[in-house]
């Protein structure tokens, strides 16, 4: 079993043929469009992106690990015709495309491709690896697979300066699975959690004094998070979680998806 991030990119290649996204929020622009910001469409952008990777590195099957659209409960005009566009156009590309129900994602089955593989909230496990989205409880099968690869935290770092200047990066965490847990009867070895392939989503500052880490798996006595490994998305390791707390300055309420 191989999980390897992507240089410089929100993708993890699997044993050589999976290409796994999280978070692609299509129609997130039209929320912003609302509050005066004009930002063009990302779904065609996510999607040359992808289909540049599957292409560099001949991954066959694609895994797109929720929270497909944005708005909730409801589906903007344009947000339906770009998330079926985007599946559209994939499917050309992969073999095979599964996506992991996230959130936000009502009503989104009858809207990609019937070729798509929809899967529930509490995933799916293809080979050795469990898939979720990671707002719910994953199904026993999920949580016996070898390692688990989830999205929904939109993980990113927060650095801040003497002068209180604030930068927020995407990461990667990989977070070690503690060795029982009275839900599980088996764990898995790992959970890596995947940034947001959408940059305009933004991040939770995940080594912020004060984060507030979204979903049911963040409970303590399942993933040692202090214990996570810390990546940039160009590689950079920059050590364990508890290593790298800092004061961000946000406020509990912040953190909300």
């Amino acid at each position: 079993m191989d999980l390897r991030p992507i240089p410089d990119h929100a993708a993890l290649l699997i044993d050589g043929t999976i290409l796994a996204v999280a978070d692609l929020h299509i129609g997130i622009e039209e929320e912003l469009t609302e509050a005066g910001v004009h930002i063009p469409p990302q779904a065609d952008r996510m999607a040359k992106e992808v289909e540049a990777l599957a292409a560099q590195y001949r991954a066959t099957t694609l895994v797109v690990l929720g929270d497909v659209k944005h708005f909730v409960p409801k589906m903007a005009s344009r947000e339906r015709r770009d998330v079926f566009l985007f599946f559209q156009r994939l499917l050309g590309t992969f073999d095979a495309i599964y996506v992991a129900q996230g959130n936000h994602d009502g009503l989104l089955r009858h809207v990609v491709p019937r070729a798509v593989k929809f899967r529930a909230s509490p995933g799916f496990v293809l080979g050795d690896v469990g898939f979720c989205h990671g707002h719910a409880w994953p199904y026993r099968k999920v949580m016996a697979a070898k390692a688990l690869v989830m999205g929904h935290n939109h993980p990113a770092v927060a650095f801040r300066d003497v002068m209180g200047s604030r930068t927020i990066q995407p990461c990667w965490m990989r977070i070690p699975f503690r060795r029982r847990h009275k839900r599980y009867a088996k764990l898995p070895r790992e959970a890596v959690v995947v940034p947001a392939l959408n940059e305009l989503c933004g991040g939770v500052p995940v080594n912020d004094l004060r984060v507030n880490f979204l979903g049911p798996l963040f409970d303590p006595a399942l993933l040692r998070t202090d214990d996570a490994d810390i990546h940039l998305l160009d590689g950079t390791h920059l050590g364990k979680l508890r290593e790298i707390r800092v004061d961000a300055g946000f406020r509990r309420e912040d953190y909300r998806q």
